[in-house]
C-alpha cells in the first residue's frame, strides 16, 4: 500500500520527483526504505494493531483515499517548489484530513476499525516513507523535522481530547 501511494505522489506531485532516477535506477531502494521504516513501525503497535492494520491498508478504497489525500496535501506542501518552516500548517491539515478520513471510515461501518494509537503511528510511517523517498538534503531534513513535531504536537493535543471522549466519539478513536 504505502508503495502504491508512494509511485502516485511521485507520478502526480512534480516536486516530489527529486529521488526519481535514483529509484528507477535502483529498484528495490522503495522496499528498502520502507522495510527501514516498517521495523520501527513493528515497535511501536501490538500483534494485534499490526493485524488491524494490514486489514487496513489491504483494502482497495484505502489505498484510493490515503492516496488522495496525500497528494493534495503534498501539491499544496510543496506549491511554493520547496519545502520549509511556512508549510508546517500544512503538515498540521494533513494530519487533520488523514485523521478525519479513518473517523469517516470508522463511522461508516468499515470492516476494520483502528485505535488512535495505530492511526497516528501509521500516518507516521507513511508520512516518513513519502519524504525519505521524494525529498533529499536540506528539504528532507526540514520536512522530517516538521512532521516529528506535528506528530508530537497531535500527540499532545489531539490525543488526550480523544481518550477523553470529548472530541471524537468515532470508534476509530476509542
Amino acid at each position: 500500500m504505502v508503495q502504491d501511494v508512494i509511485f502516485a505522489m511521485i507520478l502526480n506531485v512534480p516536486a516530489l520527483r527529486t529521488k526519481l532516477q535514483v529509484i528507477l535506477d535502483n529498484p528495490s531502494l522503495i522496499g528498502d526504505e520502507i522495510s527501514k521504516v516498517h521495523d520501527e513501525l513493528q515497535t511501536k503497535l501490538t500483534p494485534q494493531e499490526l493485524e488491524q492494520l494490514n486489514s487496513y491498508a489491504g483494502q482497495d478504497s484505502s489505498r484510493r483515499t490515503i492516496g488522495s489525500v496525500m497528494q493534495t496535501a503534498f501539491a499544496n506542501i510543496m506549491a511554493d517548489g520547496k519545502i520549509d518552516m511556512s508549510d508546517a500548517p500544512h503538515f498540521l491539515t494533513l494530519i487533520h484530513d488523514c485523521i478525519t478520513l479513518f473517523s469517516a471510515d470508522a463511522t461508516n461501518t468499515n470492516s476494520v476499525t483502528l485505535n488512535s494509537n495505530t492511526v497516528i503511528t501509521f500516518l507516521h510511517f507513511v508520512l516518513k516513507c513519502i519524504l525519505i523517498l521524494t525529498l533529499d538534503g536540506p528539504e528532507e531534513d526540514a520536512a522530517l523535522v516538521m512532521l516529528d513535531g506535528s506528530f508530537k504536537l497531535v500527540k499532545l493535543t489531539v490525543l488526550p481530547l480523544i481518550a477523553g471522549g470529548k472530541w471524537c466519539a468515532c470508534s476509530c478513536f476509542s
